[in-house]
């Protein structure tokens, strides 16, 4: 599949006529999202400590095969406050469902990178008839253990008594590898910087309280992209490879040149691994002429 984006993205375009997207974006009972593009939906989760914004690549690429919908998670950007509380996992999974209520939306593919990896799988617990496919990005199924218990705690006492800088800092340095582009460090960078301290608070307090959810995983048979940044050092590429061993259909990808958020550094790579699993098999799978013209084409590569 490495070896493929161009094609893939080539064949879609001679396949079918991509409808122009539309977009809108919405403040409804205090959930900010925006939805834009048609077909399949496809709902984009995001990363601690960030908001919706980090998805710009995604929604201008993804939306062109998609209807793509991403959320400000409580707390984060636009979205309601939180009071520093925990907010688990299955709360911001209980945000996702009502904004699909909303948008009368019964079955998405729920994709989330890092944190919303966990709240993707927190979703298929407790809503399964509501996904038709997942994306799981620089995340993992097991539990926090008692010492990433404890430091979450500390850490979000600090970020509630001395600020935001430092915990920025921190994640700064895992969060892209050296080799990033400038402009994605500076838009990355200002996009934590106004994150609320008590949202920060809430969700580290949310994390820790998380299940494990190996079972969640083993027991659907529905489509399942894992990908991992080849130098994810905050959760690491074994844990995608313990994932993909576990679900029963599953696709493993490895981002080159990427650390923890994939998405955002490797946007291209993460956006041509979504359309080849989740797009281009369907449209294979209803037309055979496609089917023979993608494997006359890899057969002369």
């Amino acid at each position: 599949m490495h070896n493929l984006p161009k094609l893939i993205l080539s064949l879609a375009l001679l396949s079918c006529q991509i409808p122009a997207a539309s977009a809108a974006t919405h403040n409804t009972k205090s959930i900010s999202y925006t939805d834009i593009g048609q077909g399949q939906p496809l709902v984009l989760i995001h990363a601690f400590p960030t908001d919706q914004t980090i998805w710009l690549p995604q929604q201008e690429e993804l939306s062109h095969y998609f209807r793509v919908i991403t959320l400000d998670l409580w707390g984060f950007g636009q979205a309601e406050a939180t009071d520093s509380q925990a907010v688990t996992m299955t709360n911001y999974a209980d945000e996702v469902k009502q904004l699909l209520d909303q948008l009368h939306i019964k079955k998405a593919i729920i994709a989330g990178e890092s944190m919303g990896g966990y709240i993707a799988l927190a979703f298929l617990q407790h809503y399964p008839d509501n996904v038709s496919g997942l994306v799981l990005s620089d995340t993992q199924v097991i539990a926090d253990s008692p010492e990433t218990k404890a430091k979450r705690e500390q850490t979000a006492v600090a970020v509630l008594k001395q600020g935001t800088a430092q915990l920025i800092d921190s994640f700064m340095l895992k969060a892209l590898t050296p080799m990033a582009p400038v402009q994605k460090r500076n838009f990355l960078h200002a996009m934590l910087a106004t994150q609320t301290r008590s949202a920060i608070a809430s969700a580290l307090r949310g994390m820790a309280l998380r299940e494990d959810t190996s079972t969640v995983l083993a027991n659907t048979s529905l489509p399942i992209l894992i990908l991992t940044g080849d130098q994810d050092t905050l959760i690491l590429p074994q844990q995608s490879e313990q994932m993909h061993k576990l679900a029963k259909n599953s696709q493993l990808i490895t981002l080159s040149n990427a650390a923890h958020l994939s998405s955002l550094e490797q946007s291209e790579q993460w956006d041509h691994a979504v359309i080849a699993l989740f797009y281009l098999d369907i449209l294979l799978a209803v037309n055979d002429e496609d089917s023979y013209r993608v494997t006359h084409l890899l057969t002369d590569m």
